[in-house]
């Protein structure tokens, strides 16, 4: 992102991220090795480079310690100027100043810094895997599509009729550009963005793309979205039971701890078919391809 300032990022916030590049973290962040079982959209599926029966790589990490450094201190500034702007948040989560005031243009110069080392992180990550199947089957990996969510943009929208320049922060989505958007490389123009939505470890993921006419925005979902807490998901299973679960089902895990495992149990998330659905059915996307797990690394 070029609009990106690193003076506006912390020296705590480049101590946390100065040991984590290269690295996926934990909770809901993943490597998963997963294959196509179905398309639904042919020429979009041959556009993105998908194909049934192939084998691909997903990865969900982004800015790690360093990101949410950034946040941490840029929600301690706003919290102390919002009196002076008049606003008022029932949340302090909610925190935030104008966007062309002095806090509001820091904090995106900021963000926007955490999104490009976010990007180098996937790369590394990508970097990683790419290496693992040269060396074991022989065949070389290509890049489908890398995109940052839970990210705020300066974006043109049509609202009541009129083009406006709004701040879209996509918090809990990602970005859905729809065919024929500017944004769009040449050999997507015709297609749309490729969307990304992970569902769990034991649960299929999606590709989908953007539609005209999305009114969020063009955005949707990125993923299935949680149906119980960690503390809840840890104790209705345990890990090491869990992961013999997957297994019988010839799916491979691997993680950092058996307590980790149990947290992303497939069963503490929303049915990310009927989330897909429900976020086509608005309007927000259509379904590309459908992909199942096949090996999955948790951090």
């Amino acid at each position: 992102m070029s609009d990106a300032d690193p003076a506006q990022v912390s020296d705590r916030a480049v101590q946390r991220g100065q040991g984590q590049v290269g690295s996926l973290g934990s909770g809901n962040h993943f490597l998963e090795v997963q294959a196509v079982d179905h398309v639904y959209d042919e020429p979009a599926a041959e556009a993105f480079g998908l194909r049934p029966g192939q084998i691909c790589v997903m990865v969900h990490s982004g800015s790690r310690g360093m990101g949410h450094q950034i946040c941490t201190d840029h929600v301690r500034v706003m919290e102390r100027v919002m009196p002076r702007y008049g606003i008022n948040v029932p949340d302090r989560q909610l925190a935030c100043a104008p966007v062309s005031s002095p806090e509001g243009r820091a904090y995106l110069g900021a963000m926007a810094a955490a999104a490009n080392y976010a990007r180098a992180n996937r790369q590394l990550l990508g970097e990683a895997a790419r290496r693992v199947f040269a060396r074991v089957v022989g065949r070389r990996l290509d890049l489908v599509y890398d995109i940052s969510h839970n990210l705020a943009k300066i974006e043109t929208h049509r609202v009541d009729g009129v083009d406006k320049r709004l701040c879209v922060h996509r918090k809990g989505a990602t970005r859905a550009l729809p065919p024929g958007h500017p944004d769009l490389p040449a050999d997507l123009a015709g297609v749309g963005q490729p969307v990304l939505i992970p569902g769990s470890m034991g649960t299929p993921s999606y590709v989908l793309t953007g539609v005209a006419g999305s009114p969020a925005f063009a955005s949707t979902c990125h993923g299935a979205g949680r149906a119980q807490s960690r503390t809840q998901a840890a104790k209705s299973v345990r890990g090491k039971e869990l992961r013999d679960q997957l297994e019988a089902q010839d799916i491979s895990v691997r993680g950092a701890s058996m307590r980790g495992l149990a947290e992303e149990t497939p069963q503490a998330y929303k049915d990310v078919s009927a989330v897909v659905e429900s976020a086509e059915g608005g309007g927000l996307c259509r379904r590309v391809a459908r992909l199942v797990p096949v090996g999955v690394v948790k951090g």
